[in-house]
C-alpha cells in the first residue's frame, strides 16, 4: 500500500489544468478522493510563518525584560524604550497579509493507495500540453496557513506592546507604575500561538467515497 502523499510531482496540463500519474494495478485501482494544493502556495505560508516567528521572537526578547527585573526607575524605563524602538526599526512589518490570506484553490484528484497513481480530468482544450508540477497535500497546507497565522497573531500582540512602550513617557515618579502596567501587558503578550494547526485542516485520511476504475488506469491524452 501507498503512503499518503505529503508532497509530490504530477504531470500537469498547462492549459485544462488536468493531472495524471498512471496507475499500475493490474486489476483496476480504487481510487479514493485527495485533495492537492500547489506547492508554491504552501511554501508561500510557510515563509510568512517564519519571518513572522523571527520578528516575534526579536519583539519577545524585549517584553521579557520587563518580568525579568523589578521594576526600576527612569534610567531603566528609557532603557528599555530603546531597544524598544531599535527592535521596531530593524524588524519592519514586510508582510501584506491580503497577499496570503486567502486560501488556495484545491486541486481535486483520485489517488489509488496501491499503486500510487493519481487522476484528474479535466475538460480538453485541445492538445494537452504536460509540465510536472509539485504539489503538497491539502491537510499540509492548512497546517502551513494556521501556523503563519498564529505567528502573524504573537507577532501583532508583540509589536503593539513595543510601539506602546516606545512612545509612551510617564509622569514624574510613575515609572514603577508604568513598567508593572506595562510588564502585565507582555505577560498576556508572550503567550505561546494558539495551538489553531490542523483544528480547520482537512484529514486527508478521511477522503469519502472511493471509486473504482478497471484496468491499468484510464487512458489519458498524449503528453508532449
Amino acid at each position: 500500500m501507498t503512503p499518503l502523499p505529503v508532497r509530490l510531482v504530477v504531470p500537469t496540463c498547462v492549459g485544462c489544468g488536468a493531472m495524471g500519474e498512471y496507475g499500475t494495478c493490474e486489476t483496476g485501482c480504487i481510487e479514493r478522493k485527495l485533495e492537492l494544493v500547489r506547492a508554491a502556495a504552501n511554501d508561500g505560508v510557510a515563509d510568512v510563518a517564519s519571518r513572522a516567528a523571527e520578528r516575534a521572537d526579536a519583539f519577545g526578547a524585549v517584553a521579557e525584560a520587563l518580568l525579568a527585573e523589578a521594576p526600576p526607575g527612569e534610567d531603566g524605563y528609557r532603557s528599555l524604550q530603546v531597544r524598544a524602538h531599535a527592535a521596531l526599526v530593524q524588524h519592519p512589518d514586510t508582510d501584506h497579509d491580503e497577499e496570503w490570506a486567502e486560501p488556495s484553490e484545491p486541486a481535486i484528484t483520485w489517488w489509488c493507495e496501491e499503486c500510487g497513481g493519481i487522476d484528474a480530468p479535466q475538460p480538453c482544450l485541445g492538445i494537452c500540453v504536460w509540465r510536472p508540477v509539485e504539489w503538497v497535500n491539502r491537510a499540509v497546507y492548512e497546517q502551513a496557513r494556521e501556523q503563519a497565522f498564529a505567528e502573524r497573531a504573537r507577532e501583532y500582540r508583540l509589536r503593539a506592546l513595543l510601539r506602546r512602550l516606545a512612545t509612551v513617557t510617564p509622569r514624574p515618579d510613575h515609572w514603577e507604575e508604568t513598567w508593572s502596567a506595562f510588564a502585565a501587558d507582555a505577560r498576556a503578550a508572550l503567550m505561546p500561538p494558539a495551538q489553531l494547526i490542523g483544528a480547520r485542516g482537512r484529514d486527508a485520511e478521511d477522503a469519502g467515497p472511493g471509486r473504482q476504475r478497471e484496468g491499468r488506469g484510464a487512458p489519458r491524452a498524449p503528453r508532449s
